[in-house]
């Protein structure tokens, strides 16, 4: 009876439907199309709505998921701390909706299963002997042995007897104490922990997802690892890889106290135009470095400009030739700071303390032409004096006379002209028609060579247009003006 009974509701939990049948369209192409794992199917309908469980998904790809043939092989296990396994595999994903082709550098500790990777533009040796120091760095230590395939950038040569490893793969080797295996050609199922897990980065990582840039795909990368990958219960080992690295932490090699170089590093002098080359371009740095000796890094894509040893200025290295790479902040703060007329400032400061209201005046009334008049009064300086230059500033500032030949007047003993403005910093304007008394502060401090006070207050009581100027080049006509010194 009991028997009857059961049969009779297996039969009507068959009728009835299930929850995964209004998505069995969906699941079907998220499987078959767009060869998704489980896992991100399972996440993709509930997205749309789906509040079944993983378990009963699973069961219903697994009756229509096509196989792939394997080749038998031995399963081997290694205790706490004692093998790696490191490979790369190309990928292509959609980086700001271009597809491109990058390749994944994975590696894995072979006892917990813990599972580091970074995606790439250019799988150099010098990239991936970084990869390496990253991966190093994130686990807190190295295993005792890591296992290869022959990729190029470990074993430039094959031989009966051995390899030749390259160089700076040697190196980065020798400066963390592990020893490396390259497995014999072909025989991936000696490192399949790295091998199964570049199908599972793919399934659940990869697939579906899209990306801004290739800093974008490793920060999520790095994210999925820490939130998904690490603490998944793994298959073969019924723990999470997380859980068994804080038992294998312990046996792995202790990390030197300095970090490997796996960068290409030479010298360079930053040019006049706040630039060092590398590789036919130039990248800029801040202007006040110009004429400096710094080092260039280049590794990862990118070059980092060191001074002092301290970096100062990081690039993209260019895809182009014989191009000048300049960042807006440098190009600004030479604008800013570098230009004609800014040098030109520094240099006018040392005419006084009325160098700076009159730079101000100059710059105001004349604009991008302030430069020049700050120059040609420079030049006088040099000529005449700053002593007798910083007084006529002063002068000239006085009655808005912003102009290098205003300046010049007054150190020729000749009146300025006042400035078209009517105001200026500090005060109101004083116009040179004005009162004796004010002719009398104008000329103080001019110089024994000039007229006197007195010569010019009997011209402008007489204010007649056709007064002429006598300079100090014709003594004789001075005395027959009567203004004699």
């Amino acid at each position: 009876m009991r028997t009857v009974l059961r049969r009779t509701a297996l039969r009507e939990r068959k009728k009835r439907p299930s929850k995964l049948d209004p998505f069995t369209p969906l699941i079907h192409k998220l499987v078959l199309t767009d060869e998704l794992s489980v896992v991100r199917v399972f996440e993709e309908i509930q997205a749309v709505g789906y509040t079944g469980g993983e378990s009963i998904l699973k069961r219903y790809v697994q009756t229509f998921r096509p196989r792939s043939a394997r080749r038998p092989h031995l399963r081997f296990e290694t205790a706490p701390g004692v093998q790696g396994q490191v490979d790369l595999s190309p990928y292509t994903v959609l980086l700001s909706g271009e597809p491109t082709a990058v390749v994944c550098f994975s590696f894995v500790l072979g006892y917990s299963r813990w599972h580091f990777i970074r995606f790439m533009l250019h799988a150099d040796v010098h990239t991936i002997c970084y990869c390496h120091v990253l991966a190093f760095e994130d686990a807190g230590g190295v295993p005792h042995e890591i296992l290869y395939d022959r990729m190029k950038q470990v074993v430039l040569e094959s031989h009966k007897d051995g390899v030749v490893y390259h160089a700076l793969f040697e190196r980065l080797a020798q400066h963390y104490g592990f020893r490396a295996v390259p497995l014999a050609p072909g025989y991936k199922e000696g490192k399949g922990k790295v091998e199964t897990l570049f199908k599972y980065v793919e399934g659940n990582f990869l697939a579906g997802r899209t990306f801004v840039d290739l800093d974008d795909l490793n920060r999520q990368a790095r994210a999925w690892l820490v939130d998904k990958a690490r603490v998944r219960v793994h298959k073969t080992t019924r723990e999470q890889p997380a859980a068994r690295m804080a038992e294998e932490q312990p046996s792995l090699i202790r990390l030197p106290a300095q970090r490997f170089e796996a960068g290409v590093v030479v010298p360079r002098l930053v040019g006049a135009d706040f630039c060092v080359a590398w590789d036919t371009n130039r990248y800029s740095v801040p202007p006040r470095f110009a004429s400096k000796s710094a080092m260039v890094r280049v590794l990862d894509g990118r070059i980092e400009i060191l001074i002092d040893g301290a970096v100062v200025a990081a690039h993209a290295v260019g895809p182009t030739k014989y191009q000048r790479y300049v960042a807006p902040e440098h190009e600004a703060e030479f604008r800013a700071t570098c230009t004609s007329r800014h040098v030109l400032k520094d240099q006018f400061q040392r005419l006084g303390s009325g160098a700076e209201p009159f730079a101000a005046g100059l710059i105001e009334l004349h604009g991008g032409s302030a430069g020049y008049h700050m120059g040609q009064i420079l030049k006088l300086a040099d000529k005449v004096g700053v002593p007798r230059v910083a007084e006529a500033l002063r002068h000239a500032a006085r009655y808005g006379a912003f102009d290098h030949n205003a300046v010049a007047r007054i150190v020729a003993g000749k009146p300025a002209k006042a400035s078209a403005k009517p105001e200026i910093k500090g005060g109101s304007p004083e116009r040179l028609g004005g009162s004796p008394t004010q002719i009398t502060q104008y000329l103080k401090g001019t110089g024994v060579h000039q007229r006197s006070p007195d010569g010019y207050k009997k011209l402008v009581s007489k204010r007649t247009p056709s007064s002429s100027k006598p300079t100090d080049d014709h003594p004789k006509k001075k005395e027959d003006d009567g203004d004699g010194q």
